[in-house]
């Protein structure tokens, strides 16, 4: 039997769902929020000692902000399931999980099952381009959804009116449930590939939805040019406010333009077009 490492991680709000991510990448499997910070687990076998710690220092936290345990294998949803709530936005667009009630009150409902909480609408970063995008006309467009994570953005593209949807991601936990939430949403008709911007189609998109993190953004201007062309939208969140003039300053660069944004508790989503 593969035990798990748990590790408790002492850290302020507005870091934890960009460490979620960026624990994500390196094999963590799951997230539970603390009062104080967040619980992270994976197989001990997968541990990445040297990424950790990489991690830990990029974001300014030290050696006693951590715990590590040991720990059989248990059902780590059925926690997630005692406390996950249902997530509203401009009281057009619920997001519920599996075993959350319909809701006949809202114009959209997504229906994310929640392995982890990225990307299931609780935070501020997935929240905001949310709402970017209930503003938006996605009628018969093309749209590429770089990062996919659970899928949220590629399902309410689709539920909008988007033609063809195309999702990827890098990570194994992502295939797994994205596949998952994609039936939920009877959206089977989404095309999700495993892997990097190699695995996107030799097309251009009419959209392209990025919720990941400013680092990742701000190396990925020039790439997504690629699947664009004029008038391409090209969505992103996962940064603070604070750090939109960096990224401007990339995307500008590879030949995007800002169009508008939206903050919530300091977090921000924006919408460049292609010049």
């Amino acid at each position: 039997m593969n035990n798990y490492l748990v590790f408790t991680i002492i850290l302020d709000e507005e870091l934890r769902e960009i460490l979620i991510a960026e624990l994500a990448e390196i094999g963590f499997e799951g997230f539970m929020e603390q009062e104080n910070g967040i619980e992270a687990y994976l197989p001990e076998a997968d541990f990445d000692q040297e990424g950790f710690d990489s991690i830990l220092t990029r974001y300014g936290i030290a050696p006693n902000q951590v715990t590590k345990k040991h720990q059989e294998p248990e059902n780590w949803n059925a926690k997630w399931e005692s406390d996950f709530q249902p997530v509203t936005v401009e009281n057009k667009l619920i997001v519920r999980a599996p075993f959350h009630e319909p809701s006949g009150d809202y114009e959209l409902e997504l229906i994310i099952q929640p392995k982890t909480s990225f990307g299931t609408g609780h935070h501020e970063t997935t929240r905001t381009i949310l709402g970017l995008m209930i503003e938006s006309n996605w009628k018969e467009k093309s749209v590429f959804d770089f990062g996919a994570g659970t899928g949220i953005l590629a399902i309410l593209a689709k539920k909008l009116g988007a033609g063809y949807v195309f999702a990827n991601d890098i990570d194994d936990w992502a295939a797994e449930n994205i596949l998952e939430n994609l039936a939920l949403n009877h959206c089977d008709e989404i095309d999700f590939k495993k892997g990097g911007l190699e695995v996107c189609p030799e097309k251009s998109f009419d959209c392209i939805l990025a919720n990941i993190n400013k680092n990742v953004l701000m190396g990925s201007f020039d790439k997504l040019s690629s699947v664009s062309h004029a008038k391409t939208e090209l969505f992103i969140s996962g940064f603070f406010e604070t750090d939109l003039p960096d990224l401007l300053i990339n995307a500008e660069a590879a030949g995007w333009k800002f169009i508008g944004k939206r903050v919530e508790n300091g977090w921000c989503a924006a919408i460049l077009q292609k010049a």
